[in-house]
């Protein structure tokens, strides 16, 4: 396998932040296998040979692009928990709105991640967190622990339920924007977070 020599993700060119975007967002509607080369320049609006210009490889590109989400979502998540709650309800309320926030915000690579769970050619590549999203939270849920009377064990099955629940929510809007016919959920944030703070209590 030829070997990838990685790009500066903080120094992207506009250039290459455009076939990037366009190739994570082919990656969300139709999975790796089906994103080639010709279609995201197409999407980007280059030549296909600029793409091989710029990154020599289908696999470097994506290898980058997930990268560079993969730390913005770190930093964004360090700074989030580096915050003061007042108390487990506050956490959990701000934290409901900022996991979801943060997932839409990077719902390319979230649903690109999904689509390709298996996918022996992804395999190289950083997934986009999830799991430090939920240690992040366990972590900060635990320094409230004088709050609750739970064990180990049923902190990480509760972030656990409470990531997977918002991921859905992300997941449901999607198939709504894509599909005419999509059977109506009456679950919403508030909902899960109510759910999660009775499990606490």
């Amino acid at each position: 396998m030829k070997e990838l020599h990685p790009i500066d993700i903080n120094k992207l060119t506009k250039t290459q932040q455009k076939i990037v975007d366009a190739a994570l967002d082919l990656i969300s509607h139709v999975g790796y296998k089906s994103t080639t080369t010709k279609k995201i320049a197409d999407q980007a609006g280059v030549n296909e040979t600029t793409i091989f210009k710029n990154f020599t490889s289908k696999q470097l590109l994506i290898d980058t692009a997930y990268k560079q989400h993969t730390a913005q979502i770190t930093n964004e998540v360090d700074e989030f928990f580096s915050l003061d709650f007042d108390n487990t309800e506050d956490l959990m309320r701000k934290a409901g709105r900022f996991i979801v926030e943060m997932y839409n915000r990077h719902r390319t690579i979230v649903i690109g991640t999904v689509k390709e769970v298996g996918n022996e050619n992804m395999k190289s590549i950083s997934n986009y967190k999830e799991d430090y999203v939920k240690n992040s939270l366990c972590k900060k849920l635990k320094s409230f622990s004088s709050e609750h009377n739970i064990s180990e064990q049923e902190y990480e099955t509760i972030v656990y339920i409470f990531n997977a629940a918002t991921l859905t929510l992300l997941m449901d809007n999607v198939r709504k924007e894509y599909m005419e016919h999509t059977n109506e959920s009456n679950v919403g944030l508030d909902d899960i977070i109510e759910m999660m703070l009775k499990m606490l209590s």
